[in-house]
């Protein structure tokens, strides 16, 4: 009886280890689909954007918005949705929370990006909005994040960037969300048409040629 019992010992440590030996692939493979990084969610910010129409910008403003867009690396169209998504064109907008002028600025982080300037004075918002894209846009390239660079800068224009490092995301705050998407959404509107491979045109609605946009609100 004890050899029986034995052999029957070996017998299912020898069926154990050839299942494990058998089932490490699968194993390996369901380890390696849990640990694989997911793709960037696709953006519209993707596709190339056209130059800015300034027909659709008021008050003569497009070359204060080229400029910014030169300054920033973002797009002179997505600062220009950006603009109509902060103020809707008004220089003298105030926010609830104490934002002011065209680009919403709050006092401290102007303070930074004024630059001793008028943030009623839309020369003056504009250029401080370029400025602060430019240094929101760096800060989002270089993070690392699954999420287009112009659409994390946006997101930190308007929720910090603060907050975009705690969820290495689009912050899940309902505004945020829903700035962000107004911005990409309305860019199309601020762009040129761009001419497509067989004769006909497109509107842009991102760009690698232009260059990106902000609740709110803070300086660094």
């Amino acid at each position: 009886m004890p050899a029986t019992r034995a052999s029957r010992t070996r017998w299912v440590t020898v069926v154990a280890v050839t299942l494990l030996v058998l089932s490490l692939p699968f194993i390996a493979a369901k380890a390696y689909v849990a640990l694989k990084p997911e793709p960037r969610p696709p953006s519209s910010f993707d596709n190339p954007i056209g130059p800015l129409d300034a027909r659709m910008v008021p008050n003569g403003w497009a070359p204060y918005i080229e400029a910014a867009s030169r300054e920033s690396g973002v797009p002179a169209p997505v600062l220009a949705a950006q603009l109509e998504a902060e103020s809707k064109w008004d220089p003298q907008a105030r926010s609830s929370v104490g934002a002011q002028g065209l680009a919403q600025f709050m006092p401290d982080t102007w303070e930074t990006y004024g630059r001793g300037g008028d943030v009623y004075d839309p020369k003056d918002a504009i250029a401080a909005q370029g400025r602060f894209m430019k240094h929101l846009l760096e800060q989002s390239r270089h993070s690392g994040y699954d999420r287009h660079p112009y659409e994390l800068a946006l997101a930190g224009y308007n929720a910090g960037f603060g907050a975009v490092q705690k969820f290495k995301d689009i912050p899940p705050y309902p505004e945020t969300e829903d700035y962000v998407v107004r911005i990409r959404d309305r860019t199309a509107h601020y762009a040129q048409r761009l001419a497509t491979p067989s004769g006909g045109s497109s509107a842009g609605t991102s760009s690698g040629s232009a260059q990106a946009l902000p609740v709110r609100r803070e300086g660094s």
